[in-house]
């Protein structure tokens, strides 16, 4: 059972430890991976032949090595059929108090539709709470809150940062919307958790008079929050800051400081960058933090971007322009010396920000290598984001295949991609 006390110990370590350089974080790190991994190895069946080795010597794994040796990874001896039909059916019911052997347990559709399930014991529940509560309570943990929190699915793990003076009401997201909204405007929420997508709903029915409700945070999860929609938030809701947390299946991995930059949370996750070029990277993460699912020197799919210049906050995490979006997200062309040329989905995004003023799109680059765009604008819109393209085909060099434009949509409940690729290189 998750500890009060343990969560305002956490709230507390999180909430205050400093670091002042560089060489001080880089200390701390190795310490925080030495002991996590003795851990792990006496633990963990899937690591224990790399008892005293260093970090580096460790495999790289993906989500597809976690869950072919999930029995063997994990070190409370949960099997992953089990723990699949448990998480899978407390889906279906809606229904997600209850754990599979005191262990909560999470399913993940990520992006692409690939299931992951993860694990989280008590202990860890106290640590994710108290750094949630760290970063995001302005007032301090002795005000009270109301916490308006949209989820696909609810847990125990998020539930476990409510309390006397911090009410938590859950919104899912697959319920009515109407009703969710009726309810969202009762509940006087201080603080918004949603995805960008829900969060760009309730911006429109606030600029249109039809919702009235003045949180003091607003804090954007699991899809990327393009800057051109972050502008639209901070418009509607009249915030300096929207907050952003990175965080997937394998832990929470940056959080927006005060000056609204995001920031990998090098405190609690170690991150080895491989870079793509000069600023990008893709992120493979050691996590010190997770001991039911020791996440180590796992590579995500998604491309990040360093910040050029130094976050005014002072903070010495890596801060980040932005999240580009996932690796395989980067479109293939057939360049004009017959070579393929790849573009990052910034580029992509751009044809779109640079036709007019469109705030709902998707672009996708089919597998045969066509382009289909999403989104519901005039003729003359549509001519000139096909400007857009036959001028980034100039510049990079490729010939551009077929645009196809169709009305906009996003399903329900799938996390919102605005430049997804599907295909295969």
């Amino acid at each position: 059972m998750s500890n009060k006390l343990n969560i305002l110990k956490y709230y507390l370590l999180f909430r205050y430890r400093k670091f002042y350089s560089a060489r001080q974080l880089k200390f701390f790190q190795k310490r925080m991976i030495n002991r996590h991994l003795s851990f792990v190895t006496e633990n963990s069946p899937f690591y224990h032949r790399f008892m005293g080795k260093m970090l580096e010597s460790l495999p790289i794994i993906d989500k597809k090595i976690m869950m072919d040796n999930f029995d063997i990874i994990n070190t409370v001896r949960i099997n992953k059929d089990e723990a699949m039909e448990f998480a899978v059916n407390s889906e279906r019911k809606r229904s997600f108090s209850p754990k599979l052997h005191n262990i909560t347990v999470g399913l993940s559709s990520g992006t692409s539709h690939s299931r992951g399930i993860f694990l989280v014991e008590d202990s860890e529940k106290d640590k994710w709470a108290g750094f949630v509560l760290a970063k995001f309570l302005e007032r301090g943990i002795t005000a009270k809150y109301n916490v308006a929190f949209f989820m696909r699915a609810n847990s125990n793990l998020y539930e476990s940062v409510g309390s006397s003076d911090i009410r938590f009401e859950f919104f899912d997201i697959y319920a009515d919307l109407e009703n969710n909204i009726d309810r969202l405007r009762s509940f006087n929420a201080d603080i918004i958790v949603a995805q960008p997508s829900m969060l760009l709903i309730l911006a429109r029915k606030i600029e249109s008079g039809r919702l009235s409700i003045h949180p003091e945070t607003v804090i954007s999860i699991a899809e990327v929050l393009e800057k051109e929609d972050e502008q639209i938030l901070k418009r509607a809701f009249g915030l300096d800051v929207i907050h952003q947390v990175y965080q997937c299946t394998e832990g929470c991995l940056a959080t927006t400081c005060r000056c609204g930059t995001l920031h990998l949370n090098e405190d609690i996750v170690y991150i080895e960058k491989e870079y793509i070029d000069k600023r990008r990277f893709i992120p493979i993460i050691t996590d010190f933090e997770r001991t039911a699912q020791p996440v180590i020197r796992y590579k995500l799919n998604d491309v990040l971007v360093e910040r050029e210049y130094e976050c005014p906050c002072g903070s010495v995490f890596t801060a980040l322009e932005r999240i580009e979006g996932r690796e395989d997200d980067v479109f293939v062309f057939n360049g004009t010396d017959g070579k393929a040329v790849k573009v990052f989905p910034d580029f992509i995004r751009r044809c779109i920000l640079f036709a007019g003023d469109i705030s709902d799109y998707r672009i996708v680059q089919r597998s045969d290598g066509g382009i289909d765009i999403f989104c519901d604008v005039s003729s003359l819109i549509k001519e000139k984001i096909s400007e857009e393209f036959r001028q980034l085909s100039a510049d990079k060099s490729f010939l551009l295949p077929e645009l196809r434009f169709y009305p906009y949509s996003c399903e329900k409940g799938r996390k919102l991609r605005r430049v997804e690729s599907q295909r295969k290189t």
